[in-house]
């Protein structure tokens, strides 16, 4: 066999085998990529999930501060009540 076809046989045969590795290893990334971005979207679900929880922690705490309030104004009362009761009891 003639040195330069044998020659020419190895470089082809180093051609496919380096092509083939390529197409493998893209392939790969590929499939990769695609099952990442399906990992994806369930993230973006719980961060949706996430922002209701803390607008609904926020709305909790809004309506705790109106009844911590709403007791305070109450105890007010009835601390004045009671003192308008005592100045009444001393008076008479």
């Amino acid at each position: 066999m003639d040195p330069d076809v044998q020659t020419f046989g190895q470089v082809m045969l180093v051609i496919v085998m380096f092509l083939g590795s390529l197409s493998a290893i893209g392939i790969t990334v590929m499939y990769a990529i695609k099952k990442m971005k399906r990992m994806r979207s369930p993230i973006a679900e719980y961060d949706t999930r996430l922002e209701q929880l803390q607008q609904s922690v926020d709305a909790i705490a809004i309506e705790v501060e109106r009844i911590s309030e709403a007791q305070r104004f109450t105890t007010k009362l009835l601390a004045d009540k009671s003192k308008a009761g005592d100045v009444a009891e001393r008076q008479t």
